[in-house]
């Protein structure tokens, strides 16, 4: 069967063949896998349908994949409600400790995505109905989450950025903290740097730019 690209992934070559995605397979996919089964009645997840030593092939989410940021109000709400959902769906899995590809965070609250922003997640007529790329799932505390969702949903808008990140924060259920998001951020400063696969991120000098929002949420505390 005939193999697509589909591009925008950032770290890794994936194909779309047929009603599937084949991509490559770290050795946390087991556990991912595992995570993606117990979703699988939300419908909001890709499901698994096969894993080797090297590949992992999963159902294709239909619909357009996000861009940062992603247009309007409505699809900021519904992105925060998608997560809210995803998370409270994981209980069940937050006693998994190991396996994943980073260690468990405490406190261990849910089980994260991770990596949850717009070119993660999948719309149709502007709604989000569905995320992927789960490699970076591990237990952790929602605030993992939820500040990574704020850094690419909102502080990429250079405008309404306090009154986008209440909407955000109002629609999941939570408060806003600045330094939950300086953490994020330096964290994310921090992997650009040391690791070995973000080569195109290191030359591009995306640290850069995130430096320059940890100088506005320090300039700017809520």
């Amino acid at each position: 069967m005939d193999e697509e690209l589909l591009t925008g992934g950032g770290l890794n070559q994936v194909f779309r063949v047929g009603d599937a995605v084949r991509r490559p397979a770290g050795p946390w996919a087991p556990r991912v896998h595992e995570l993606l089964r117990h979703l699988a009645p939300l419908g909001i997840a890709p499901v698994p349908l096969g894993l080797d030593e090297e590949h992992e092939l999963l159902s294709y989410l239909p619909g357009d994949v996000g861009h940062v940021p992603p247009p309007g109000d409505a699809a900021l709400v519904e992105s925060a409600v998608l997560l809210r959902r995803l998370h409270d769906a994981t209980g069940p899995l937050t006693d998994r400790l190991d396996g994943w590809q980073h260690p468990a965070r405490e406190p261990v609250e849910v089980v994260l995505h991770g990596d949850f922003a717009p070119y993660n997640t999948v719309y149709r007529d502007g709604v989000p109905t569905g995320v992927f790329d789960f490699d970076s799932a591990h237990p952790g505390p929602r605030w993992w989450d939820v500040s990574w969702a704020i850094i690419q949903f909102v502080l990429a808008l250079p405008d309404e950025r306090e009154r986008r990140t209440r909407l955000f924060c109002d629609a999941y259920g939570c408060d806003y903290d600045d330094d939950h998001v300086l953490t994020r951020l330096a964290d994310m400063i921090r992997t650009i740097r040391e690791h070995p696969a973000f080569v195109l991120q290191r030359a591009e000098r995306h640290d850069d730019y995130y430096l320059g929002l940890i100088e506005y949420v320090q300039a700017n505390r809520a």
